[in-house]
């Protein structure tokens, strides 16, 4: 892929607008700010820190700050999901931890781990801001993920912007076009659903294993918690206002956290479906994650 000047997002200043209300958006362009200020070299590299214009490098940096702030929540749902599955499985070493979780939560954790490893230096965004904003649409994996996040997100909290925006750069795009956007929303949708269902999983996990009456003996069973639970006490199925208030807060907490865990769980497999019948290149892939 050759280096491009312009970002392919466009967000209007009116949207802009909307996202610096976001106190959350706010708080991670401050953090991120103070990163680049911090670095010992220019934070864009040397191809677009002379090929962009002021103004573009500002795009480039306001487009890496939204990117930022949306895949935070799902690398904090993801580690805290892996974190749990550990706690579920104490005594199973060697287990594979998506075995905590049933149906779809199994597979957004299978995935999550994947993507998260896979794109490891991308999504910590510690490299050029236009070369972290270009990389979105590299792949169809990173362009799913980064649509996720968007509809996780929700467009009341003022980034529906950028999931129109996202639309539009893969539909204007000459390698993928128009007839791909259906299919990956599609994906997007289901996996996004998964995930929602990985955080109830969650929820209801957690409750379990906190719970006096789930937690046996020292000296006895040592069968993994998920798989005595059901019989151990009674989880109601839907989490309550309250809790869900909590769990909401929570997530707002935790975006303002200036640091993050610098791994996520090895990548046991990654199962590669392609789009269409249109041969990869080796720069950009149409290959599917499941």
């Amino acid at each position: 892929m050759s280096t491009d000047t312009v970002s392919p997002f466009r967000i209007s200043l009116h949207d802009q607008l909307g996202l610096e209300r976001n106190e959350a958006f706010r708080a991670m362009r401050e953090q991120l700010r103070r990163q680049d200020c911090g670095m010992e070299g220019p934070s864009f590299c040397s191809a677009h820190r002379h090929e962009c214009s002021s103004a573009e490098q500002d795009s480039f940096r306001l487009h890496r700050d939204i990117i930022h702030t949306l895949l935070v929540p799902l690398f904090l749902i993801n580690h805290q999901a892996g974190r749990i599955a550990a706690r579920a499985l104490p005594s199973k070493k060697g287990a594979e931890p998506e075995r905590v979780f049933r149906g779809e939560a199994r597979s957004a954790f299978s995935w999550l781990n994947c993507i998260l490893t896979e794109e490891h230096d991308w999504y910590l965004t510690a490299r050029c801001p236009a070369c972290i904003v270009l990389h979105v649409l590299n792949s169809e994996p990173t362009i799913r993920f980064v649509t996720v996040a968007a509809q996780l997100a929700g467009p009341r909290s003022g980034f529906g912007c950028w999931l129109a925006a996202l639309e539009t750069a893969v539909c204007e795009d000459s390698f993928w076009g128009d007839s791909f956007w259906p299919e990956i929303e599609e994906r997007a949708s289901r996996l996004t659903e998964g995930v929602q269902e990985l955080v109830r999983q969650c929820h209801e996990l957690r409750a379990t294993l906190d719970s006096p009456a789930c937690t046996p003996p020292l000296a006895k069973t040592s069968v993994p918690v998920y798989e005595r639970s059901t019989s151990a006490c009674t989880i109601a199925i839907k989490p309550s206002s309250f809790a869900r208030k909590q769990v909401r807060l929570g997530r707002e907490e935790q975006r303002y956290r200036s640091s993050m865990a610098r791994n996520a769980w090895n990548c046991s497999r990654e199962l590669r479906q392609p789009l269409g019948g249109s041969a990869p290149t080796q720069s950009r892939r149409r290959s599917m994650t499941s």
